[in-house]
């Protein structure tokens, strides 16, 4: 079935399929980080809603599972961040506040960016092997290679200005495609294409 599809048609039904087939792991990953269920509860609702509202700005090629695990793991961290100001300067409270201290920093920490990160790291390699040829040498050159403009104009007997159009084009082109496909995570995807 494809979910994204009905999703993006509005259909409710295919919205309840996703909640009833994703809602267990997320709950199950959130709560690993949170205190207790009713904060689980919020932040899965929050994740849903966000879902509906945004499901208009998902490609057909959008990773539903990622999508919905990076949601929730910044709700997580939104949480997470909001009660520890709460608790941090309540005396009685300093066991918790380290707990949470502790999870915030395990949410932020490598293991869900870097499943994100060769995922959107994939898709960008997608992209690139799509570009007209001349455009993906330059661009190859220059982001993998570490060429700068002028060493690729020499390189491969080009102007600058055509380097730097390649590059743009490039980078517009990449952009364009992963903004739909993961949408809500422009910062990772501004971070990967200025590399």
């Amino acid at each position: 079935m494809n979910y994204l599809e009905g999703l993006r048609a509005g259909n409710e039904i295919v919205f309840t399929l996703i909640m009833d087939k994703w809602y267990s792991r997320l709950f199950n990953f959130a709560r690993g980080y949170l205190n207790n269920e009713e904060n689980v509860k919020e932040v899965l609702q929050d994740v849903f809603l966000q879902l509906w509202d945004n499901r208009q700005k998902l490609a057909d090629n959008s990773s539903l599972n990622a999508y919905l695990f990076a949601l929730t793991r910044n709700r997580c961290v939104d949480l997470i961040r909001r009660e520890r100001v709460v608790l941090q300067f309540q005396a009685d409270k300093k066991d918790e506040y380290i707990r949470l201290t502790e999870n915030y920093h395990a949410l932020s920490d490598h293991i869900l960016d870097e499943i994100f990160a060769s995922e959107l790291q994939t898709e960008i390699d997608n992209i690139i092997n799509k570009l007209p040829e001349q455009c993906r040498r330059v661009f190859t050159m220059s982001r993998t290679g570490g060429l700068k403009n002028s060493e690729i104009s020499q390189s491969l007997n080009i102007s600058v200005k055509t380097v730097e159009s390649h590059i743009t084009k490039a980078l517009r082109s990449i952009r364009q495609i992963l903004e739909k496909k993961f949408p809500g995570s422009i910062n990772l995807v501004m971070m990967f294409l200025m590399e």
